[in-house]
């Protein structure tokens, strides 16, 4: 389907809040002083959850999103959570009061989760092949540029009061008005549940590819600062510096993600599990400062890549009735993935007393070898029922 720019831009601009419940990161000492000097009982654990539950709230609701998609459709589902977000905002801006605080990321969390998986299934109401392929990249590149410029105003409103950090979903208004006004309701409109619904398993392995790659991802980010600062004695400042590279390869990848695939098409999500574990893979021998860009290079544009073929390859071999809810369950599986992560590559390899630094690099290239045999199954599988 032809849209204008406008359109695309305003489907795209939804996504610039999908992180943004990381972006008050930055603020955790001020927002611990605030709330401990209203409360002692507060600690500093408390308002770090500030940053961390909304995540609980949002893998929730990317399920639940389907109920309210079946009854409001995926236009006014956005729009809802458009609102919530903006609302999370305001009244935590208005209140020192953490109780009311952490309800309001909560909430934050609940419009968030609501239209996630809408910012890529509404993608495929209007495009296809190449050019779907290049939205969803960007898609996932707004999504990288959305959490570092609302970090970034967060940084800013710093300057002025800490309450003022909250006000950088004000954001949400323009692009309220933006979608509301461009991106018009899909023919698909509102369907049943039941008819929204699709399992088997493909779909099955398609949950796991991305739970494991979230397990890969997330483990890189937290395993590199321990890795290099404690074992080979870099800085922090160094280790910053590193993933900062490892976050801006992947928003390099979603610009150029529609090229890649009009070469390599379905493969190029084989080839991107095999760069994660090939990323993950040079931190178990590599010494050397080269080595280590280079990794996290792999890790940040594969990861990118990978949740981007994965949403691309839903697009392709689903009926479009069925995208939301396939969508929702590779996120879910991604989420999951995540939330285990500290127990996965901390906590078992400690109970079979494990290396500490090294061994999680081996088992997180391990679930890439893992991931390459469940791309081979999918593949299979997709093709016996095309047949």
């Amino acid at each position: 389907m032809k849209t204008k720019l406008p359109t695309k831009m305003a489907m795209l601009s939804i996504s610039l809040f999908l992180m943004s419940h990381l972006a008050i990161a930055p603020a955790i000492p001020k927002l611990y002083a605030l709330y401990h000097g209203q409360n002692p009982n507060i600690g500093l654990a408390s308002v770090e959850s500030l940053v961390t539950i909304p995540a609980m709230m949002i893998t929730i609701f990317v399920m639940l999103s389907n109920l309210v998609v079946a009854t409001l459709g995926k236009k006014k589902t956005v729009q809802l959570g458009l609102v919530l977000i903006l609302l999370s905002g305001i009244i935590s801006f208005l209140t020192k009061q953490f109780a009311v605080a952490l309800l309001c990321r909560l909430l934050l969390g609940v419009g968030i989760g609501l239209y996630n998986s809408l910012s890529i299934s509404i993608i495929s109401d209007y495009y296809e092949g190449d050019e779907r392929a290049s939205m969803i990249g960007f898609r996932t590149a707004t999504l990288n540029i959305g959490k570092a410029l609302t970090t970034f105003i967060v940084g800013l409103a710093l300057l002025v009061g800490v309450n003022y950090t909250y006000l950088v979903y004000l954001l949400v208004i323009p692009v309220y008005v933006f979608f509301s006004k461009y991106v018009p309701e899909t023919s698909s409109g509102s369907l049943s549940l039941k008819k929204a619904t699709y399992f088997n398993q493909a779909v099955l392995y398609l949950m796991l590819i991305t739970f494991f790659v979230g397990i890969s991802y997330i483990g890189a980010t937290i395993k590199i600062p321990s890795l290099l600062v404690n074992k080979y004695h870099y800085s922090s400042f160094y280790v910053s510096n590193l993933l900062t590279i490892l976050a801006f390869s992947g928003i390099l990848i979603g610009l150029v993600f529609g090229q890649l695939t009009k070469y390599l098409k379905d493969k190029t999500l084989a080839a991107m599990i095999f760069l994660m574990g090939l990323g993950n893979l040079i931190f178990t021998f590599a010494t050397h400062s080269a080595f280590f860009i280079l990794a996290a290079l792999l890790i940040g544009a594969s990861f990118v890549g990978t949740m981007s073929s994965v949403f691309d390859y839903i697009a392709k071999h689903f009926k479009k009735e069925h995208n939301h809810f396939v969508t929702s369950l590779a996120i879910t599986a991604g989420n999951i993935g995540v939330i285990l992560t500290p127990v996965l590559l901390t906590k078992l390899p400690a109970q079979f007393q494990l290396e500490m630094f090294i061994a999680p690099f081996y088992m997180t290239s391990g679930f890439m070898l893992v991931n390459l045999i469940l791309y081979g199954l999918l593949v299979k599988k997709t093709s016996q029922e095309k047949s």
